[in-house]
């Protein structure tokens, strides 16, 4: 909503919540419970262990909760690593990280800079997980050249079909924030792109 390219009537697999068919598709590729143990193990039988990067607030320990528990319940072993937001930040660039979760907003009212995340180009940078899929790079240099309209919708669709199929970023929540005012606060008026408004709020005096 707001953003050139997004479409309501839009659904894929990223949000689905089926951990009967997440089961099944890790049996399918291998990842089985070889030695007994109760937990899943590499095809090859070599032990399996997902690594997250996570930061040492009440917060993130909350959803590292989550995880751990949907993770178990796939038979799955996490091992929760915290650090500071900027030591895993500096990382991740550095493409040391094997998973870690962090959040993001549009800054403009054009659905491109969702994607650029997904461009090969910005790898170390926009694109913490370094995916680089020829086809994906292609598509979002076609977006940046075309105007707004139905031939872009087009190839919006496209890019978030592959951003669904190969999903180098996993959507988990979407925040929702409550903002209180009072009647004597001046000027008050959130904009949907911009996080630094402030400055263009006063508190009218008494009299």
């Amino acid at each position: 909503m707001h953003l050139s390219g997004y479409d309501p009537a839009f659904r894929c697999e990223m949000t689905a919540y089926d951990p009967a068919r997440a089961r099944a598709l890790l049996d399918l590729h291998g990842y089985r419970d070889h030695n007994g143990d109760g937990w899943r193990e590499r095809p090859d039988g070599s032990p399996l262990l997902l690594q997250v990067a996570t930061q040492p607030t009440q917060a993130a320990r909350q959803l590292d909760e989550l995880m751990r528990r949907d993770m178990a319940a796939l038979q799955l072993r996490t091992d929760f690593r915290p650090a500071t937001w900027p030591e895993q930040y500096k990382a991740a660039r550095a493409g040391k990280l094997m998973m870690w979760s962090l959040s993001g907003r549009a800054g403009a009212p054009d659905g491109i800079q969702g994607l650029l995340r997904y461009d090969g180009a910005a790898a170390g940078g926009l694109n913490l997980s370094r995916f680089d899929l020829s086809e994906m790079n292609r598509l979002i240099a076609r977006l940046q050249e075309l105007p707004d309209g139905a031939e872009r919708n087009a190839v919006f669709h496209q890019t978030k079909l592959l951003a669904a199929a190969w999903m180098p970023y996993k959507l988990r929540i979407h925040p929702v924030q409550a903002v209180l005012t009072q009647p004597w606060v001046k000027g008050f008026r959130q904009p949907l792109f911009r996080a630094n408004w402030f400055e263009y709020v006063d508190v009218e005096r008494s009299v």
